[in-house]
């Protein structure tokens, strides 16, 4: 018997060649998406702005803030951590900022005076937030709630996912730890990166939606509350990502913070007890019913003093996302095929139908229960 009859023999050479074919199609995969890197650093420019300043003092009522000085007092102090997501970097003027949205309507909905202090750094990553809450720390700024955006950059820089969840984990439980109530945004879905070629971008999908549940779960377990970013603003930036993405057509627009806004101000104002559960015979039953308080809602916000109101803003983008969604039935069956088999259903409207029927029907409760406040002057 000669060896290549050897059974054992062809058996090792067999494997060899099945691993050497192996290692030159991971090889080859690799090189895909390295080259496929490339492109997209170059289609995608690095930010040369800077974000808008929106720190300072927001009174009811009032459309700019008061710049915040020493000996000021404010009923709820809300600083924003993260990156350039929540620094807002991509917005067309300072009063669109996510931040300031959501100080405003928190404002509005509450009646009270709040502090908007923005530690968010363009660039940063899950690594750089013990930075941004130990200089909190350091500087007392003491908080009475936290938003968190981060988990974009941790993809791009191919952080863990593991790990990057557990320092979003670490964070929120530090901020617990000195009293502040913890809202996070989970990571986006940043397969809606047009720019970004195929198969990278799926790659690139699949890794932040893992992300933003790992994400979820570490802040559930460290007392805070996560927002799905990703599982409900996918399906509109894929379906008109021109008209909500920024020149760079990585960061979002205005509008696309006002949507993103419009998801976080329910949860930050549950966390703060500004709104309680509604009673169930309020609440609007069926289309019409719903329909109707949206109606009587967008009427409010164009008479009087809610006249720019930023809570019937969010409401109404966030209801038209809503419909759109509804009644586009299957005629964008194809835009999501770049997510195939990725984690979660990219078509889930569920959390955006929550927010914008608890923005419509919590602030039209409120408002027809309070008086409104002519003067936008300091709190009594």
């Amino acid at each position: 018997m000669s060896e290549t009859d050897d059974p054992a023999r062809r058996l090792v050479v067999s494997l060899a060649l099945v691993a050497v074919g192996t290692v030159g199609a991971y090889r080859g995969a690799y090189e895909v998406l390295a080259q496929q890197a490339r492109i997209a650093r170059r289609v995608i420019p690095k930010p040369t702005g800077r974000p808008f300043e929106g720190d300072g003092l927001y009174r009811p009522g009032a459309a700019t803030p008061e710049p915040w000085r020493p000996g000021m007092e404010c009923d709820v102090h809300m600083m924003v951590f993260g990156d350039s997501l929540a620094a807002g970097l991509g917005a067309d003027s300072a009063a669109e900022l996510p931040g300031v949205l959501i100080a405003r309507g928190l404002a509005e909905e509450s009646g009270l005076d709040v502090r908007l202090s923005i530690k968010a750094i363009v660039g940063a990553t899950s690594k750089g937030l013990p930075g941004q809450v130990e200089a909190m720390q350091i500087a007392h700024g003491d908080p009475d709630i936290s938003v968190i955006l981060v988990g974009g950059n941790d993809i791009t820089a191919r952080n863990g996912i593991g790990p990057s969840a557990r320092r979003v984990g670490e964070a929120v439980h530090a901020l617990r730890e000195g009293g502040s109530h913890v809202v996070v945004g989970t990571c986006p879905d940043l397969g809606i990166i047009k720019p970004v070629p195929q198969p990278l971008r799926s790659v690139m999908a699949t890794l932040s939606r893992r992300l933003a549940s790992a994400q979820a779960v570490q802040v559930r377990k460290a007392g805070g509350v996560p927002v799905s970013l990703a599982e409900t603003l996918a399906p509109e930036f894929h379906r008109r990502g021109e008209s909500l993405f920024s020149p760079d057509r990585f960061h979002p627009n205005s509008a696309g913070y006002e949507l993103s806004a419009g998801l976080l101000l329910p949860a930050v104002c549950v966390a703060l007890g500004v709104w309680d559960e509604a009673p169930e015979e309020s609440a609007p039953q069926g289309a019409e019913e719903a329909a109707a308080a949206l109606t009587e809602t967008e009427a409010a916000a164009e008479a009087g003093p809610h006249r720019d109101s930023v809570v019937a803003r969010l409401t109404t983008r966030l209801t038209d996302f809503v419909r759109n969604h509804e009644d586009a039935g299957d005629q964008d069956e194809n835009t999501f095929l770049h997510n195939e088999n990725v984690d979660g259903d990219p078509e889930n409207t569920g959390d955006a139908r929550e927010a914008a029927d608890t923005l419509r029907r919590r602030s039209r409760i409120l408002r027809l229960a309070r008086p409104a406040r002519e003067d936008p002057g300091p709190a009594d």
